[in-house]
């Protein structure tokens, strides 16, 4: 991209590579899994890689000076810095095991730093043809229409949703699941 590029251009960008890697991801989606089958696993992987390499490969064709780290090749290669140069980050296949179970909350998530701020987001739910889009100081949009945060300000009157990760020793399932009865008994009456 030339000099005089925007942060509505590095969005489009990651806009496009997001709805490309979607495609991928789509076709996955709907193949028929055996989660007891080794070749699940080869499954998800092949996604997984294929989906950030794609990805990778669009955002260096147009911001060719900028850093890259991404889920599968911080995996592979070990621990990347986060520096004050432009940096895109990316988990290419964000819901893994909903992707295997077929549960169609799966999504690309594609963000770029600046500075070490987060400035640009794009998170598209190719399952569910949603895209979420979000500019630094911009707002949010889903699907190109704004959306913001619930006005409400009491937690007993709001909805939960937790994530338990996918960590399964005893010390982190027993700090998860103890935070999370603390939560409960703040919003159930």
């Amino acid at each position: 991209m030339g000099e005089n590029v925007s942060l509505e251009d590095f969005l489009n960008v990651a806009i496009d590579a997001a709805k490309r890697a979607g495609e991928i991801i789509r076709k996955g989606f709907h193949e028929k899994k055996n989660i007891e089958h080794k070749g699940q696993v080869d499954l998800v992987t092949e996604t997984d890689k294929a989906c950030e390499d794609l990805i990778f490969n669009h955002l260096k064709q147009h911001c060719p000076g900028h850093k890259f780290i991404g889920e599968e090749t911080t995996a592979a290669n070990g621990i990347t810095e986060l520096t004050d140069q432009p940096t895109w980050i990316v988990d290419p296949l964000d819901g893994t095991t909903n992707f295997v179970h077929g549960f169609p909350f799966v999504c690309v998530s594609i963000g770029l730093t600046i500075n070490k701020v987060p400035t640009v987001g794009v998170v598209y739910n190719p399952i569910l043809d949603e895209l979420f889009t979000g500019i630094r100081g911009k707002g949010a949009f889903l699907n190109g229409n704004p959306i913001k945060v619930s006005t409400q300000s009491e937690l007993v009157k709001s909805l939960l949703v937790t994530e338990v990760g996918t960590k399964r020793d005893t010390t982190t399932v027993d700090a998860t699941t103890g935070r999370l009865n603390r939560l409960l008994f703040k919003i159930i009456r």
